[in-house]
């Protein structure tokens, strides 16, 4: 393997590098050969990476700038985020690979005035507490910190990343995409945050990490064009922590398909795993969740969800603000084929199936244990069950003694289910319009 390590090229310790880095990159690139960070802090702007893969020594420390002014556009309009800025990106590439065992440091909280929150509308006053937990805001960020697009045969091992401004790894129609033993650290208060984002990518491989973020941990969507979907993906051995959803599955007009969940530890998330398709327009189907540990805190702020450890939700929902219209088409049901299996939930709110006339269908749940646990920021909300950002609201009747919410959809089994009572009263199942459910 051939390296060509940054100091050659003029980097130096404690400095803004993003000349001499690059030139490392375009110098590798000629080679197909990797580009070396020694230890040290090299702090810099947009890098692109071209076909050059990336080691990162231990002690190395690649650092963003903190300016927003050093981040250039790569040229690719995002149909969500619009012109993408990044530190690192690659576009129609092949093999590379960032590794080693240095770190990333996104510098995300450089763009981020944390005095002002944003704070939601609410059902009864926020405490100091519950404001801090609300998203900083801000003006200019780079948007997309580490980017791929159309690029095959990727991998990332072992490396940290820390402090992301906005989606930490996003991969854009690519295939092969290969994530395994990374630590990535984000601040809980940065909104859009996701520890990493798979838009019309396919074989994917989450294998190993460790993530907490303000927002998504893992998504799989079709964000970046409605038409190409995202599908062939495994998760495994991960340890997991969001203020929003730690695996979210489908989203909008997305088709997401043939994804497997296992072995993950969730903890400490407003909503431990979510499946979501806009009813008519959008498909989750062949879904695997099985052997998990799920443990949802329900957080104050604008994140999604509501303490629920396992949300599919089949509702119709639609931003206006994104560049590309709803696609034209009609699918009777838009969530199918899924089953969750050996799950031991601990929540503050209950599982919740809701669809719109049967839109969800096919679902198995067996061998669930679920304990229902007090909420301190459940009065924020109220007794819901999250539909963001859709206009729908799902109300728990005021009884709560449910563990298990179904709203008009079809063909559900739920076998061999242990919940233990909750302040002395045992909890069930509502069922509200629903087709076949057996529990």
């Amino acid at each position: 393997m051939t390296f060509y390590n940054i100091l050659d090229y003029g980097a130096k310790d404690g400095d803004l590098c993003t000349s001499a880095i690059q030139s490392a990159f375009d110098a590798a690139q000629e080679d197909s050969a990797t580009v070396l960070i020694p230890a040290g802090v090299f702090s810099t702007g947009t890098i692109n990476m071209r076909g050059a893969s990336l080691r990162l020594e231990k002690g190395a420390v690649l650092k963003g700038s903190g300016y927003f002014k050093d981040y250039e556009e790569t040229g690719y309009s995002h149909n969500e985020m619009g012109s993408v800025r990044s530190l690192l990106y690659s576009i129609d590439n092949s093999d590379i690979t960032i590794d080693g065992e240095g770190a990333i440091d996104l510098n995300g909280d450089s763009f981020y005035d944390f005095a002002n929150r944003a704070i939601p509308e609410s059902k009864v006053p926020f405490s100091e507490k519950q404001i801090a937990e609300c998203t900083a805001t801000y003006e200019n960020r780079p948007n997309q910190p580490i980017f791929f697009l159309r690029c095959k045969h990727v991998k990332l091992q072992s490396i940290s990343i820390s402090n992301a401004p906005s989606w930490t790894l996003s991969f854009v129609e690519c295939t092969d995409v290969r994530v395994l033993d990374l630590s990535i650290d984000n601040n809980l208060s940065i909104p859009n945050c996701d520890g990493m984002h798979f838009s019309c990518s396919t074989d994917i491989q989450v294998r190993g990490c460790r993530i907490s973020a303000g927002d998504d941990c893992i998504a799989f969507t079709c964000v970046t064009d409605w038409l190409k979907p995202c599908e062939r993906a495994v998760v495994s051995d991960c340890i997991l922590k969001s203020c929003s959803k730690a695996i979210s599955i489908g989203y909008m007009h997305s088709i997401v398909r043939d994804i497997a969940v296992s072995n993950c530890v969730i903890y400490e998330s407003n909503r431990a795993i979510a499946l979501m398709s806009s009813a008519g327009t959008g498909l989750v189907e062949n879904v695997l969740l099985g052997n998990l540990r799920l443990d949802t805190r329900i957080r104050a702020g604008n994140w999604w969800g509501n303490g629920e450890p396992v949300c599919l939700m089949g509702t119709y929902h639609n931003y206006d603000r994104y560049r590309d219209s709803p696609p034209a088409r009609s699918y009777d049901a838009c969530i199918r084929n899924v089953i969750i299996q050996n799950i031991i939930c601990t929540g503050e709110n209950a599982i919740a199936i809701i669809g719109e006339n049967g839109s969800v269908e096919g679902v198995l749940i067996d061998h669930v244990s679920f304990s229902r646990k007090d909420s301190e920021n459940l009065p924020l909300k109220g007794n819901i069950i999250d539909l963001s950002p859709g206009s729908q609201t799902a109300i728990m009747p005021e009884s709560m003694n449910y563990w298990l919410f179904l709203k008009q959809v079809k063909s559900v089994k739920v076998t061999n289910a242990r919940v233990p009572k909750f302040h002395g009263q045992k909890l069930g199942v509502y069922c509200e319009g629903c087709e076949d459910a057996v529990y």
